[in-house]
C-alpha cells in the first residue's frame, strides 16, 4: 500500500476525498487527512509518505508551498493538486514542481481514480527501479569481492573476466602493480573471550581498513576471509612500503587491533598479479619468525629465514589440498614435516606460537572453502585456546592431527551430498527432457558447470560418462514405450531423443543384442 495524505480547507470536499475513492481498491492507504495545512506540514515532517492530494488555495500556506515542502523530506513524492481557480499561474506552478495530477472543482470521481492510478503505476515502477538498483549494487559488491579474490588467487579465466568488466565497468588498468595481504593479528586469542561481539569488532576494521585504502587511493581491495583482505596495489612503487606503513600505523592508532601487512615483487600485467599475490602469502608465514603489527617485504634479511618460510608455505598448501581432497596419509606426512621446522626452535613458546600459526592458516584457507570452525566443528574461537593447555609437541602433533581428520572427513561427506543433489537435478532434467538432443555442454551450461568438470563429476558419482548414461536412459524408456502397442516403432525413437528411425535401430540392437521390431514381436 502507498500512503497518501489529504488536504483541504474545504470540510465538505475533503470528507468527500476521503469517503467517495476507493482508496484500498487503489492501493492507496490514506494515513493524514487535514483541512489546517500546517497540521498536515507538521505529520508530513515526521512520516514518510508517496502522495499528496491538496487543494491549492489555502490559508496561511498554498497547497504549492506544502507540495514543495512534502517532496524535500519524500524526493519521490507525487502530487495532484485540486483547485477551483483556473488560473494559468497555479497551473504553471504546478508544472514546474511536476505535478502528476492538475484537477479542478468540482471533482470529478472517475477523473481523479484515473490520475491516482496512473499515479500509483508509477510509484510501483519508482519502487521496483530502487529494489532492482539495491539488488545491483549488492550483487555488485560481492561479485566484485569474488572477481578480485579470484584474480589474486589466479582462478578466473579471460571470458569470465571478460563478462564482468562488460557488465560491471571496474578500473583494472595498471602500469605496475603488487598484490598486498593484509592480515589481522591475534584474532584466534582476541576473539576468545567473546565470539559475537569479537567478529562484530573485526568486521568493523575490516570496514576501516578498506576505507582508509579507498580514501588514500591505494587500489582495489577485496575482503579474503574473516581476517584478511587482500589489496592490488596500483599506487608508485618508490611510495609502497610508506603507504603500507601508514595502514598499519593508523590501525594501531585508531583502533583497538593491530595489522601485519606482507606484499609481492612489482608486476605490469594482470596475468602476473597471481605470482605477487603468492609470494605476499609466502611472506605472511614469516610472521612468526619476524613479528606482527608491521609490514613485511618479499626479501627477508635474516640469513635462512626465506628458505624456511617457502617451505613451511609449501608444506602448509600441501597439508591443506591433502585435507580438503580427504587424503588422511597426506595430512600425517605433511604434519611431521612442519614439525620438522618447529624442532629448531629454541623455546617451547615458539611452539605454541608455530601451532597457532598454523590454526589461522587453516581457518583462512577454510574461508576459500565458505567454511569456518563453527560451521565444520561447531567450535567457538575459544576452543582454540586448548593449544595452550598442551604440554608437549606430541601433544600438539595429535591434536592437529585429529582436527585436520574430522574436518577432512566433514568436506568429504559434505562434497559427497552436495554431488548426490546435483546429480538427482541433473537426472530429472535429463529425464525431463529425453526427446531433446541433449548434449553434456547444454546440460553443463543449465547447471553453470563447465562441461569437463561436470563430465568430471557424473562419471565419479555414476559410475558412468554422460554418453553412457543417456544412452541407458534411453533404452530402458524405449523397452517401456515398444511394449505399449500403440506406439510405432519411429515414435518410440522420436519419443526418447532419436530423430534418424536407423541410428535409434542400429543403437537398440547394439544394446539389447536384438532389433526393435523383433522386441516388438516378442512383447
Amino acid at each position: 500500500m502507498f500512503r497518501a495524505v489529504l488536504v483541504d480547507d474545504e470540510d465538505y470536499d475533503l470528507e468527500g476525498l476521503r469517503l467517495l475513492i476507493p482508496w484500498n481498491e487503489l492501493g492507496i492507504e490514506v494515513v493524514c487527512s487535514e483541512n489546517k495545512p500546517l497540521a498536515a506540514l507538521h505529520f508530513i515532517e515526521n512520516h514518510n509518505i508517496d502522495l499528496l492530494i491538496t487543494d491549492i488555495k489555502m490559508p496561511v500556506i498554498s497547497g504549492i508551498e506544502l507540495s514543495r515542502k512534502a517532496m524535500e523530506k519524500n524526493p519521490g513524492l507525487k502530487t495532484v493538486f485540486i483547485s477551483g481557480y483556473q488560473d494559468f499561474n497555479y497551473a504553471k506552478q504546478a508544472i514546474d514542481l511536476k505535478a502528476h495530477g492538475y484537477i479542478l472543482k468540482p471533482v470529478d470521481d472517475e477523473e481523479i481514480v484515473t490520475v491516482l492510478r496512473t499515479a500509483v503505476a508509477e510509484l510501483e515502477n519508482d519502487r521496483i527501479k530502487r529494489t532492482e538498483d539495491t539488488s545491483v549494487m549488492t550483487s555488485f559488491h560481492f561479485i566484485k569481492n569474488d572477481v578480485l579474490q579470484h584474480l589474486l588467487e589466479g582462478t578466473i579465466d579471460r571470458e569470465t573476466l571478460g563478462a564482468f568488466l562488460g557488465r560491471y565497468p571496474m578500473d583494472l588498468v595498471f602500469s605496475s602493480a603488487h598484490a598486498v595481504l593484509v592480515e589481522a593479528d591475534d584474532v584466534l586469542l582476541r576473539i576468545g573471550q567473546n565470539p559475537e561481539a569479537g567478529n562484530g569488532e573485526l568486521d568493523e576494521l575490516m570496514d576501516f581498513i578498506g576505507i582508509h585504502i579507498e580514501d588514500t587511493a591505494l587500489g582495489k581491495w577485496c575482503r579474503l576471509n574473516r581476517s584478511q583482505i587482500g589489496l592490488i596495489y596500483t599506487g608508485p612503487t618508490e611510495f609502497l612500503e610508506k603507504d603500507l606503513e601508514r595502514m598499519v600505523l593508523e590501525v594501531r592508532e585508531r583502533t583497538s587491533f593491530t595489522i601485519t601487512v606482507s606484499y609481492g615483487s612489482e608486476i605490469t600485467s594482470l596475468e602476473e598479479l597471481s605470482v605477487s599475490f603468492s609470494q605476499a602469502k609466502t611472506c605472511m608465514n614469516g610472521k612468526m619468525f619476524i613479528g606482527k603489527n608491521r609490514v613485511i617485504p618479499p626479501i627477508m634479511n635474516k640469513p635462512g629465514m626465506t628458505k624456511d618460510i617457502k617451505d613451511m608455505s609449501t608444506v602448509l598448501e600441501a597439508m591443506f589440498g591433502a585435507m580438503a581432497n580427504y587424503r588422511l596419509v597426506g595430512i600425517c606426512d605433511c604434519i611431521d614435516e612442519l614439525f620438522e621446522v618447529a624442532a629448531v626452535f629454541e623455546h617451547s613458546v615458539k611452539v605454541y606460537h608455530f601451532s597457532i600459526h598454523i590454526a589461522t592458516r587453516l581457518e583462512a584457507y577454510l574461508g576459500t572453502l565458505n567454511e569456518t570452525y563453527e560451521s565444520l566443528l561447531g567450535w567457538g574461537i575459544q576452543q582454540m585456546d586448548i593449544v595452550h593447555r598442551l604440554e608437549t609437541v606430541d601433544d600438539i602433533k595429535r591434536w592437529l592431527r585429529n582436527t585436520l581428520f574430522q574436518i577432512s572427513e566433514i568436506i568429504f561427506m559434505k562434497k559427497q551430498h552436495k554431488n548426490r543433489r546435483l546429480m538427482e537435478d541433473i537426472e530429472t532434467f535429463i529425464r525431463e527432457r529425453l526427446a531433446e538432443n541433449l548434449t553434456l555442454r547444454e546440460v553443463a551450461n543449465h547447471f553453470a558447470y563447465s562441461p569437463n568438470h561436470l563430465g568430471v563429476l557424473f562419471k565419479e558419482h555414476m559410475r558412468e560418462s554422460f554418453n553412457e548414461y543417456l544412452v541407458r536412459i534411453r533404452m530402458e524408456k524405449a523397452i517401456t514405450l515398444l511394449d505399449q502397442h500403440h506406439y510405432k516403432i519411429y515414435e518410440v525413437a522420436d519419443l526418447i531423443g532419436y530423430k534418424n528411425i536407423a541410428y535409434f535401430s542400429r543403437q537398440f540392437r547394439e544394446y539389447y543384442n536384438i532389433t526393435a521390431a523383433d522386441y516388438r514381436k516378442q512383447s
